[in-house]
């Protein structure tokens, strides 16, 4: 996301240390032409200019309008002017510190304290009391124009919902494309249509599986989805699931959904997705490519699919970390349980989703030994178990908190959860000013108007129904686990397969192995793990829990839908 740079040039008792900070938001990274690469040039452009030596250039991708506090490289850039290590922040212009008038004079009021300035690129402004005038008039017409901004935006989407309008006018789906400038309406792409079509032809009338599908896809040489959209990554070609999410899109019978979901700005600073209370399916809102009847078939097939076909191995006993546990470390896929039967005897192996498959090839064809890995793994596992009290102390927190996320899937409730985290951060702001004083009577008015908004959203979050029985299924699930502990202190190697795997599921454990070496060897023998080719993360709750294995690994993104855990 953020990334600072440092620069080697020699230190003259002339120049004044300072320090660089750029931002753009999450949401469009060129803003105005004012890329991360353009406000660093023109920055060390006018540091050179006029002989400042520049100790750290810090960036970030994040809005402009969460707390301050929140953004990292900022508040690493204040701790470089509070302890002295730099005199001056330069900013390409004064929108790059905040958009919110009341956080722009907090933070100047900061760093002048500590004996620092603040310089703008774009705007010649001294630390005059005239100077100090147009720096408060350009912050707070940076949050007007904040807010005009989204009331336009709103009040466009408004209309369009109003309309039953697209709400989504970036690309057009697969399949179709826009009827004019205005994106008002859709019309069939032929060409793309018509492929849509064959996946439900191929998949009711040949009865072919989403595999196979996929693999004629790929060798007829067809672009997948991301191919047509031009974008800089594209995929190799055609996956299962990729032609499943296609097939059951009601887009195909021509209806279309609006409003499926809201943005909003995580306590983290992030852009999540949550459902929103405006969702609207509109039937006959664009050209259907099949009728009802045969959409219905492929849902129900689909169904029948989970049933029949999705078998969990005869004996699971043998795959404890089966079904979302352990990935490949090359291609960051789910590994897969297999069994080689070799003169009468079962061998049992996790090798990696990608192993046998042609169209879509892992370089490291990664496969090892149940028996070995599962070892060192519930090994490692009962290492933390050793320190009974402090993991039971963070999981019976965590429930707590796991709870309050399983409620919390409506939009109100995500902003009260970041309003509260604004108003506090307010307050220890407040403590640090004499009461009375101009500061001081700024972060009362903002406390005030969070303090209106909250009630606001807390009365929307009263008529939201929560998710009740989900939210006392997980905490059950996490006390039996301390239950687990308590009776099996110090048995932890008796625990059955069940006991093991909810121990797995709490503790969020996930392993990835790296390309292993070929080792010849009968199939019974013991496999020897070499080093540093397995690597072992739990839930980012335990980091208070000393481990003896690795645990700096970094996570990948898994698209894999996965159960609810301590990750989420």
């Amino acid at each position: 996301m953020s990334q600072t740079n440092d620069t080697n040039s020699s230190f003259h008792p002339s120049e004044i240390p300072v320090v660089i900070y750029c931002r753009v938001s999450t949401d469009r990274q060129e803003e105005d032409g004012e890329s991360l690469e353009y406000q660093e040039e023109k920055c060390l452009q006018y540091a050179k200019l006029h002989n400042y030596k520049v100790i750290k250039v810090v960036k970030e991708a994040k809005s402009g309008y969460i707390h301050y506090s929140l953004r990292e490289q900022l508040t690493l850039a204040r701790h470089l002017i509070h302890d002295e290590l730099a005199k001056v922040l330069i900013v390409f212009d004064l929108r790059r510190l905040s958009r919110n008038f009341v956080h722009s004079a907090i933070i100047f009021e900061e760093i002048e304290q500590a004996g620092g300035s603040v310089v703008s690129v774009s705007e010649n402004i001294d630390n005059s009391l005239t100077g100090k005038l147009i720096r408060s008039i350009l912050a707070w017409s940076a949050e007007s124009e904040r807010h005009k901004i989204v009331e336009y935006a709103n009040r466009h989407w408004q209309n369009r919902l109003a309309q039953g309008l697209p709400m989504a006018t970036g690309r057009a789906p697969y399949g179709w494309d826009w009827t004019d400038e205005d994106k008002t309406s859709y019309t069939l792409n032929p060409e793309l249509a018509a492929i849509r079509f064959s996946l439900f032809y191929m998949f009711i009338d040949l009865d072919m599986s989403l595999r196979s599908i996929a693999h004629k896809l790929t060798e007829d040489n067809i672009p997948p989805p991301s191919a047509t959209r031009n974008e800089k990554k594209t995929a190799k070609g055609w996956y299962p699931e990729t032609i499943r999410q296609m097939m059951i899109d009601e887009k195909n019978i021509g209806t279309l959904t609006i409003c499926k979901v809201t943005y909003i700005l995580s306590e983290s600073g992030k852009k999540v997705a949550r459902p929103n209370k405006n969702m609207r399916k509109i039937p006959n809102a664009m050209p259907a490519i099949i009728d009802a009847e045969r959409h219905s078939m492929v849902l129900r097939k689909l169904e029948l699919n989970k049933i029949e076909k999705s078998n969990s191995p005869k004996k699971v006993e043998n795959f404890l970390l089966r079904a979302g546990y352990i990935y490949c470390g090359e291609c960051k896929t789910r590994m897969r349980a297999a069994t080689d039967n070799k003169k009468g005897h079962e061998y049992h192996y996790y090798q990696c989703g990608y192993y046998n498959n042609k169209y879509t090839t892992c370089n490291a064809r990664t496969r090892i030994q149940t028996q070995a890995v599962d070892k060192l793994v519930w090994e490692e596992c009962c290492h933390i178990f050793e320190r009974l009290e402090l993991i039971q102390e963070v999981l019976e927190k965590e429930a707590e908190k796991a709870v309050g996320r399983l409620l919390d899937n409506t939009t109100a409730n995500n902003h009260i959860l970041q309003i509260e985290t604004e108003i506090s951060y307010a307050k220890e702001e407040q403590k640090r000013h004499t009461e009375g004083s101009y500061y001081y009577n700024l972060i009362t008015q903002d406390i005030q108007n969070k303090k209106e908004q909250l009630q606001k959203y807390r009365e929307e979050a009263q008529k939201s129904t929560p998710l009740i029985s989900r939210a006392d299924t997980y905490k059950k699930r996490i006390q039996n686990f301390i239950d687990f502990l308590r009776i099996m202190k110090g048995k932890y190697q008796q625990a059955d397969y069940k006991e093991i795997r909810n121990a797995l599921y709490i503790l969020g454990v996930k392993v990835y192995i790296n390309k292993l070496p070929h080792i010849s060897k009968m199939p019974h023998e013991e496999y020897i793990i070499p080093n540093g080719k397995i690597h072992i993360t739990y839930s980012p709750v335990l980091t208070g829990v000393q481990l003896s294995k690795d645990n700096a690994w970094e996570e990948p993104s898994d698209d894999d839908k996965q159960q609810l855990s301590l990750w989420s």
